[in-house]
This record gives structure tokens, sequence and C-alpha cells, in this order.
């Protein structure tokens, strides 16, 4: 049986790249708060219109960032556990250092205030959460490091070094830190 062909013409993943892209240097620069539609069209290059076909609200838009950015970012697995770590802050450096880098801490300082806000922030992070938790799941079962270790709190200890240092210190997260970093967390779960 054929499907009927939906009206319309199918949608440019180039304008989604180009809205996903303006909205996350927007966010970073001036936050959730002066997020416009349209600022992210006048960035983007494309018409509100082109927005509002795919998002119905700002909220919308974002929601929809965010799960971007988690698609685009997956955790490491690399075979081993040393590797897996070096990888993962790897992925936070680069992903801090990128336009878009500011985008969690600008929603997470807005969420305090921001209930509808919060919830995006809260379903980020529960999903990139358990994405981690996979990461000591598989050393676990390779022997790579203690089976009663609480790896809920791990994550929360890796997450914590970075967003102090990006959020509080307002100090650059240096790829030179790496083995120091992954040193520091396997000496105590190994």
């Amino acid at each position: 049986m054929i499907e009927p062909r939906k009206a319309g013409r199918p949608r440019n993943p180039d304008v989604d790249d180009a809205i996903f892209r303006a909205t996350a240097e927007l966010l970073g620069e001036a936050g959730y708060a002066n997020l416009s539609i349209d600022g992210v069209a006048q960035r983007a290059g494309v018409t509100r219109q082109s927005i509002y076909r795919r998002w119905s609200s700002k909220l919308a838009l974002v929601t929809a960032l965010m799960a971007e950015v988690s698609e685009s970012a997956p955790l490491p697995d690399t075979g081993t556990l040393r590797s897996d770590l070096m990888a993962l802050y790897r992925l936070y450096t680069r992903n801090l250092a990128t336009p878009g880098g500011p985008i969690v801490p600008s929603l997470v300082a807005e969420a305090m205030h921001n209930a509808e806000l919060s919830t995006i922030v809260v379903a980020y992070v529960d999903r990139r959460r358990l994405d981690a938790l996979g990461v000591f799941e598989r050393a676990i079962a390779r022997g790579e490091m203690r089976a009663d270790a609480d790896t809920g709190m791990l994550i929360d200890l890796i997450s914590a070094f970075f967003w102090y240092r990006k959020l509080i210190r307002k100090a650059a997260i240096r790829r030179d830190g790496i083995d120091a970093f992954v040193d520091a967390i396997m000496h105590g779960i190994t």
C-alpha cells in the first residue's frame, strides 16, 4: 500500500541546522529571557514563519535544540574506562569551547526562576545522566572498577568538576589537564 504524500515541500535540514546554530549562539550570548524568534530568524537568515512551521514557541524551539545537543554529543564507548573518561573530558572541553557552549549554564541559571524552562533542563540532565551511567556499567562488567561503586555519585563528581569550573570559577577547562583528572577519578574507583 502506498502512503499518500503530505502536502508541501519537504523540510530542508540546512534550515533546521541554521536555526539551531542561531538559537545556540543567541542563548549563549544573551540567555533564554532575551532570546526571541525574531532574533533567531535574523541570525539564521530565515523567516519567522520558517521557525514557526517547525516549532510553535520559543520553549518548543529550545526543547528541540537541547534534544539535538544531546544527540550530537554521544557519550564515549572506547572499550576501556580510562579511555572513556579521557574521551568524556575531551567532549566537555570541546563543547564548552563552542559558540553554543554556554547554552546549558545559561539555561541552568534562568531555570532557577522559570519553572517551564526548568523542565527542559531537568529532562536534558536526566537523559545525559542516564547515558553516563552506561560508561560505568560497562566498566563494572569488564571488571575495571568495583561493582559496589556509587555510579550516580561518580557522575555527579565528574559533572561538578566541569560545571564548578565553568559557572563558579569561570576558569578554562584545559585540555592538558586530562591526565590529572582521569588519574584522580581512576584512583578512587579501581
